[in-house]
């Protein structure tokens, strides 16, 4: 298993280098006073690292938005926590940026549980309709405990955090939300119709979370948005 995992992991490695570098040399020269372009910078090296994930084995996604991860709990956690390393390379190297984030606001426990609702409530009928069963806790599933959780704190500290707080500091905090919904589903276009070719379901899917995650983030803050995030990821995931 450890093998295994060290080997798709090289290979994921040696797909996003070349492009990391080049974004991160991108991001480097250009001037803070430019954040909307260097939010759009971090975007795209999300955009990369994410959708490196399919040709190097890591997951697959079809059109009824079925996600199948890799079959070795080891790379799982892997990926979550370098997620999670990523942001605090990111509060390094962009603390100006990840100022933007509400990390909390309002009554957390309340904004907690709302999002593990939300998720659920768009996760749990997905993986019922897509006839998936649920079997009890094991390696693969802790795996994916921390990539779905971990993972996904990364894209929602992006969208939700970093560019809906940028938005809001420009217009309606609702108009700031529904446009960090609209950039989420834009940026799984290419994933869906050229990586994938799963279409439309994909980008209907990713709407509707996005606007769950976004109103979500505006009245309770990222880390209910994350909950929530991580939670639909959890539910409709299947090992491969």
């Amino acid at each position: 298993m450890l093998q295994d995992g060290l080997a798709h992991l090289a290979t994921y490695l040696v797909h996003i280098t070349p492009g990391l570098i080049l974004c991160l040399l991108w991001f480097a020269l250009t001037p803070k006073a430019q954040a909307g372009l260097r939010i759009a910078i971090l975007l795209l090296t999300f955009i990369l690292l994410r959708d490196a994930m399919t040709p190097t084995g890591l997951w697959a996604l079809d059109g009824q938005v079925r996600i199948g991860f890799i079959d070795n709990p080891l790379m799982l956690a892997a990926l979550g926590l370098m997620s999670l390393g990523l942001i605090a390379v990111l509060q390094q190297l962009a603390p100006e940026l990840l100022a933007l984030v509400v990390w909390r606001k309002g009554h957390f426990a309340t904004g907690l549980a709302l999002g593990l609702l939300a998720g659920c409530a768009i996760g749990l009928p997905l993986r019922l309709y897509q006839g998936g069963g649920f079997s009890g806790f094991n390696l693969w599933l802790g795996g994916l405990l921390l990539l779905a959780y971990g993972g996904n704190a990364l894209e929602e500290v992006l969208f939700r955090g970093v560019l809906q707080g940028y938005l809001e500091q420009h217009g309606s905090a609702l108009r700031a939300a529904l446009g960090s919904a609209l950039a989420f589903a834009a940026c799984h276009v290419f994933l869906a119709f050229t990586v994938t070719q799963a279409g439309w379901p994909v980008l209907v899917f990713t709407l509707l979370e996005g606007v769950a995650c976004a109103l979500i983030r505006l009245r309770y803050g990222v880390i209910p948005a994350i909950a929530a995030h991580g939670t639909v990821i959890l539910l409709i995931a299947q090992p491969f």
